[in-house]
């Protein structure tokens, strides 16, 4: 693989220009265990002798078409030895600092020696202001492995410069070779230690951080060093002490993978390969039952449900969260809240609004937060309403430029509802009752909702009962756009022409219909494989999830009834856990692997959409 290079010429550390004889030189090699550009896009270095500047303010540019790392600067030894020089490299992402490491060393004489210097995600901003992380470091000391440590490091103890070793390296497929990793066995936080059978290679397991592809995010820990793992003589495998710390183990877990001939074990300065963008990539990891996303140019939003506490509830830990669309540092926007269910975009308020289940009495309400800052709080709160009548449990939630629309779930004693609101909430009103309302969807002049059908159905029931709405700015009364559904979910508008309304049935079907009579066509049907759960338009496709089977799957929106789509032609991604909200924007489809129900195993994923029919 061809690499680019940051600096071949080197530059003389010295106060003054100098003619003198050339007797060594220190080649400065900067690596990190993250992603280039996802988690970092440009490098600072700044390089003193004696505490004079030589090289200060330099910045260069990451990415394929720019700077690779590993990367290397020369500097040479022209005068004196022994003057301590300083070195300093800084990581920016989005011109905010990231991750810096710190140096004190001397230039060797008579040899070309290597300094490694990391960029580690232990040592980044993110990880060293949370609670329980030791914070930034000194100005005498530097981070290393997520401690602070002396910065000072002999030349003597450096190795002899290979120019091959350095910057000729294959580069390890981190999501290759996590794909089928294993949670690290016997973890003791006492001495930080796993128990590990011989070559291994090991990671650490990540929220959006490092490495992301199918299988979820790492940041792969260098094999016997100082910066990543070491072996004791008792077999076990010492890990970075400040892993083991428990806010981080919170978030954060430990995993092995065999080395094998396209895996070998993880050194110092193995550039990470590129992600394949072909295939599904995790962009938030290790969440706890992601229910509902939506994406804009502010990046990709979902709400995560949280733990459970019981066998009837949740503990009220859920929350609302935010990553770029290329992945990154996911942003927690709301926490503690009351199991969330389904999220919208209010465009015209620069908000986001998301519905809260209620994790026990007055905890019930449609929730709000500016994406410019503040604290989320209430839009309605559960008084509000009950003030409407009797209500079921909120669920769905969708917004167009006048309106926010929401379903309630029906209960024990009353049915579900569909309700719609001004975007203050000051102005609401029911659109539709004694339905047992589900999702819903809506455009620039017109909502439109799905009724499952079924008050309190068997286990694995699926019958005909369901139906389909939609109601028109103006209308008293909704339309019933499709008859005797099989327990219909998802349900898609198209913003721009709000003529078509798509939805799913978990009984196994993809329909087409019109928002203004009941004339449904059944555009794909497998009735072998239940499960149709999320659905997501764009100008030219429709897009679905299906939960049960675990795929994504696309046909055109034109598509003529009962189109074929066997033997996975139609599939984009299959091996999902739990498929379920999907969405879309000009470039990718996202969407969100529930996993198993309070525990973090769900993720949310991206894809990049097929060439253009």
């Amino acid at each position: 693989m061809r690499r680019s290079f940051w600096s071949t010429a080197a530059l003389a550390v010295a106060s003054t220009g100098c003619s003198a004889e050339v007797t060594g030189e220190l080649m400065v090699a900067i690596q990190t265990d993250m992603a280039v550009t996802k988690d970092l896009d440009h490098i600072e270095l700044q390089v003193l002798s004696g505490g004079n500047p030589v090289i200060t303010g330099a910045r260069y540019e990451l990415g394929p078409k720019h700077v690779a790392l590993p990367a290397t600067q020369g500097l040479l030894v022209s005068e004196d030895p022994s003057r301590e020089i300083s070195i300093r490299v800084r990581a920016i992402r989005h011109d905010r600092p990231r991750v810096e490491h710190t140096v004190l060393t001397t230039v060797p004489s008579g040899r070309v020696a290597t300094l490694w210097v990391p960029l580690q995600f232990l040592c980044s901003a993110d990880e060293a202001s949370r609670p329980g992380a030791p914070g930034a470091c000194p100005d005498d000391l530097t981070c290393v492995a997520g401690a602070c440590r002396d910065p000072h490091v002999s030349a003597a103890s450096l190795p002899d410069y290979v120019e091959d070793d350095v910057l000729r390296r294959a580069c390890f497929d981190v999501p290759s070779c996590f794909r089928s990793a294993d949670p690290a066995e016997d973890l003791d936080t006492a001495d930080c230690t796993i128990a590990a059978g011989d070559d291994v290679n090991v990671a650490i397991a990540t929220e959006g951080e490092g490495a992301c592809g199918a299988a979820g995010c790492f940041v792969p820990l260098d094999a016997e060093s100082d910066f990543g793992w070491r072996r004791r003589d008792d077999g076990r495998i010492t890990l970075p002490e400040a892993l083991c710390s428990p806010e981080r183990l919170a978030r954060l877990g430990v995993v092995t993978s065999p080395v094998t001939a396209e895996c070998p074990a993880k050194r110092i300065g193995d550039p990470l390969c590129a992600v394949d963008e072909r295939q599904p990539v995790v962009l938030a990891a290790r969440q706890r039952s992601p229910i509902s996303l939506a994406v804009s140019a502010e990046g990709v939003f979902w709400t995560e449900q949280g733990a459970l506490s019981g066998p009837d509830g949740f503990k009220g830990d859920g929350a609302v969260k935010r990553i770029p669309r290329e992945g990154g540092v996911a942003e927690t926007l709301a926490s503690e809240q009351a199991a969330p269910r389904h999220l919208a975009l209010d465009g015209a308020n620069d908000r986001v609004v998301w519905t809260n289940r209620g994790a026990g009495a007055g905890k019930a309400a449609l929730m709000r937060r500016r994406l410019g800052g503040g604290d989320a709080g209430a839009l309605l709160n559960e008084q509000q309403l009950q003030e409407l009548g009797p209500w079921g449990t909120l669920e769905g939630l969708a917004t167009n430029e006048e309106h926010l629309f929401w379903t309630q779930l029906s209960g024990t004693e009353v049915r579900g509802r569909a309700g719609g609101a001004s975007l203050d909430g000051q102005t609401r009103s029911t659109l539709s009752e004694h339905l047992f309302s589900s999702r819903i969807a809506a455009a620039s002049n017109v909502a439109c909702w799905t009724d499952v059908g079924q008050d309190d159905p068997a286990p694995g029931a699926v019958d005909d009962k369901g139906t389909v709405w939609c109601l028109k700015d103006g209308d008293a009364m909704p339309v019933k756009v499709g008859d005797r559904q099989r327990k219909p979910y998802g349900i898609a508008l198209d913003a721009k022409n709000a003529k078509e309304v798509f939805w799913v049935n978990l009984g196994g079907e993809v329909v087409r219909g019109a928002v203004d009579r009941d004339a449904p066509e059944v555009i794909f049907e497998d009735h072998d494989h239940p499960g149709p759960y999320g659905i997501a338009l764009d100008e030219h496709r429709v897009y679905w999830t299906n939960l049960l089977q675990g795929t994504v799957s696309v046909l055109p929106r034109d598509a003529p009834p009962n189109s074929a789509c066997r033997d996975d032609m139609c599939t984009l991604a299959a091996g999902q856990r739990k498929p379920g909200a999907i969405a879309v924007d000009a470039g990718a489809i996202y969407w969100v692997n529930e996993g198993s129900p309070g525990e973090a195993s769900g993720a949310v994923v991206r894809l990049a959409k097929p060439p253009p029919p």
